[in-house]
């Protein structure tokens, strides 16, 4: 099965598998099969394997930020005070900070928002992206237009706050991921529930085609 295709015998109504959803349980089950379809998950083991993978991945990303913010942004070699930004006169390592923690919740929204339709959450990340792409290019304009720094200084410092930004929105967007599975894995085991590819589980069986919207 692969990610995001469209299987013709899957059911309308999750109900048909034998599990009987609760008071409260209905809005669930469907998300469940929303992050379920989204990840292509064909057993319940998958589940464990792609939770190992994207906290992996999360781990690797968070201590690389940590590393490189103290390698080439705290220890960058060039005074921070200079060529303050337009948005509150952030100096450069405070604009950094807003880059880093805006960018990750912008992507943390996201992903979060794309699952559950969450319009707020939407309208927050796309306003915390432009911030932060303002706060990415504005040093190089700066290089290029002003005198405080050079044109090198501009594009240095811009290009470490966008490296910074790549950074944290990868890494965000892991940890939602790998969170997300932790809920979808919480949840069918709460409730006694197997995915299969072609075997049945005693209180309910959800084979592969259920898995797809």
């Amino acid at each position: 099965m692969s990610q995001g295709g469209v299987d013709d015998s899957h059911p309308t109504n999750p109900e048909a598998d034998g599990y009987v959803a609760g008071p409260g349980d209905e809005h669930s089950l469907r998300l469940a099969f929303r992050l379920m379809s989204r990840f292509g998950v064909k057993s319940s083991d998958e589940i464990y394997d792609l939770i190992n993978k994207k906290g992996y991945y999360g781990g690797i990303l968070i201590a690389s930020i940590i590393l490189g913010w103290w390698g080439l942004i705290s220890e960058g070699g060039d005074d921070a005070a200079l060529a303050t930004s337009f948005l509150w006169e952030l100096n450069y390592l405070q604009m950094a900070i807003s880059v880093g923690l805006f960018g990750f919740l912008s992507s943390g929204l996201t992903s979060t928002a794309k699952e559950k339709g969450q319009l707020m959450n939407s309208l927050l990340s796309g306003a915390m992206l432009i911030v932060c792409g303002f706060f990415v290019v504005e040093p190089l304009f700066y290089g290029l237009t002003g005198d405080e720094i050079t044109t090198q200084t501009g594009f240095w410092r811009s290009s470490r706050l966008l490296g910074l930004f790549i950074g944290v929105t990868f890494c965000a967007k892991f940890l939602v991921e790998a969170w997300h599975l932790y809920w979808v894995r919480k949840f069918l085991e709460s409730r006694g529930i197997i995915i299969t590819d072609n075997t049945a589980s005693e209180q309910g069986t959800l084979f592969e085609g259920d898995v797809m919207e």
